[in-house]
């Protein structure tokens, strides 16, 4: 029985996630990993912690209809995944990785932790960084020349998930935290997304307008990755020129990857 781990951070979701598709695709078992860094922790705000926790408690309950658990261990990432990767068997780890200069830093250091069996895919942008380049090809540096080249290139596809069976080791278990004020999840996410496409319309003349109430409320979940970019350009559409703002808002995401 082949085995794999998918290393959770900012995808706290099932749909939509790459690395999530490609290890229960690829392997017979799957570990549902999250590192809790303490250092990320505790430097962390009262609202953020209370939100993580929730998300994590909501994927943890995702992945418990598939008959298995979150698994949450504590400390360095580049120490606790590959020990753990060697620690069960592990094949392969997959994650979804990142261009900030903390994260692309320790995802380096995780890789060279693992080695060959480190596998890394692009789940929290539209396009994954590099793909759209100018004619000579060198990274876009202005962005409505990008923006263009960004429509032209169509939505690429997530690939589904498949069967494998989900290890049921909770580790350490979800932190706790007083609720937040905002429900924690993908399920959660998606009604948000839900509730603003039913404003979306209007998105463009009243965005800028304070004394209404037409935030999407979606940051946070795409911070989280509790919801796929790429779902929420697909379901916004560009029927409108206030969904099309939008999307373009959602394009500014790809640029700056």
């Amino acid at each position: 029985m082949s085995t794999a781990v998918v290393w959770f951070r900012a995808d706290l979701r099932l749909d939509g996630n790459p690395a999530w598709a490609e290890a229960t695709s690829a392997h017979d078992r799957v570990v549902a990993l999250f590192v809790l860094d303490r250092r990320l922790w505790e430097a962390a705000g009262e609202h953020r912690r209370r939100l993580l926790a929730a998300h994590l408690e909501a994927l943890d309950a995702g992945l418990a209809r598939r008959g298995g658990r979150l698994r949450v261990e504590e400390g360095d990432p580049a120490e606790v995944v590959p020990a753990l990767a060697a620690g069960l068997g592990a094949e392969e780890v997959h994650w979804n990785t990142d261009v900030g200069l903390y994260a692309a830093t320790r995802d380096a250091r995780v890789a060279d932790g693992l080695g060959a069996s480190a596998v890394r895919h692009w789940g929290r942008y539209v396009h994954a960084p590099g793909t759209l380049l100018t004619g000579s090809g060198d990274p876009y540096r202005v962005f409505t020349p990008f923006s263009r080249a960004w429509e032209a290139a169509g939505l690429p596809q997530r690939p589904d998930p498949g069967e494998a069976e989900v290890a049921g080791d909770p580790g350490r278990g979800v932190p706790a935290a007083p609720p937040p004020p905002m429900a924690g999840g993908e399920a959660a996410a998606v009604r948000r997304l839900g509730a603003f496409l039913e404003r979306a319309d209007a998105y463009r003349e009243e965005r800028d307008r304070p004394d209404l109430d037409t935030t999407s409320r979606l940051s946070a979940d795409l911070k989280f990755g509790t919801i796929d970019p790429l779902a929420v350009v697909r379901r916004a559409g560009d029927a409108s020129p206030g969904r099309r703002a939008f999307v373009r808002q959602l394009c500014w995401r790809d640029f700056y990857a």
